[in-house]
């Protein structure tokens, strides 16, 4: 039984990542901003009492990241994977930043939760990941984060803070490798949930199973790799 840790789980891909690794029979460690509110993740609680614990967590708050490290460590010596899921879209969560309308407090706000708070929960959480035999991070980044592949303009703090994201996963699998710390930049796809939107192709649901597929098989030789949710490699 593998334990798993994932953020930004009260909706969209963090939800289906919670649900898909409870019904796998793994021990699922969920946090979100507000469980409480979080209705779908509670009814999960319900259903799977034994194997689901649900923590408070907003990514960008320091305290939040002290408290929930202690609390995890005293209910399991170790992680086997931690998904870095939260992500928002943009500093007020409701557009994107586009040129004429965009301003540093929003453009700060999502680069603290989309790249600096997924190598801060890494480092907070990597006595934990040590303690696994074949301890896995899944940064779950973007194609938008692609350099290489950006022939659009428009959503500049978003596409910015994945490519960010991008080089920290690169480089954090750099300091990880002789831990024996696989570490892992995962582009979904574009997928229908609050985030993605309502025009987007994909069920999050097949998308997300993939990606448990995909974190499953890799090993030490993938670390650092950009891949979608398929396993091929993605351009920087």
């Amino acid at each position: 039984m593998k334990k798993v840790l994932i953020t930004g789980s009260s909706r969209g891909l963090g939800l289906e990542f919670t649900k898909q690794y409870l019904e796998k029979g793994e021990t699922v460690l969920a946090s979100c901003r507000n469980p409480d509110s979080a209705k779908e993740l509670q009814e999960l609680k319900n259903k799977y009492p034994d194997t689901l614990q649900i923590f408070k967590l907003n990514v960008a708050k320091e305290e939040e990241r002290n408290k929930i490290f202690k609390e995890v460590k005293m209910n399991v010596d170790s992680i086997d994977i931690l998904i870095n899921n939260a992500g928002i879209v943009s500093g007020n969560e409701e557009k994107s930043s586009v040129l004429g309308e965009i301003y540093k407090e929003d453009f700060s706000k999502v680069f603290l939760v989309n790249s600096i708070a997924p190598l801060l929960i890494s480092e907070k959480f990597l006595p934990l990941l040590e303690r696994s035999e074949n301890a896995k991070i899944a940064n779950i980044t973007s194609q938008n984060g692609s350099i290489a592949k950006r022939n659009v303009g428009g959503k500049y703090s978003y596409a910015a803070s994945k490519a960010a994201l991008n080089m920290i996963t690169k480089i954090l699998s750099n300091d990880l490798r002789e831990k024996g710390i696989t570490t892992l930049a995962i582009h979904p796809g574009w997928i229908y949930t609050d985030m993605g939107g309502p025009n987007a192709p994909l069920q999050k649901e097949e998308p997300v199973s993939e990606m448990i597929n995909l974190i499953e098989k890799t090993t030490i030789s993938d670390s650092g790799k950009f891949l979608d949710r398929e396993g091929n490699e993605l351009p920087w």
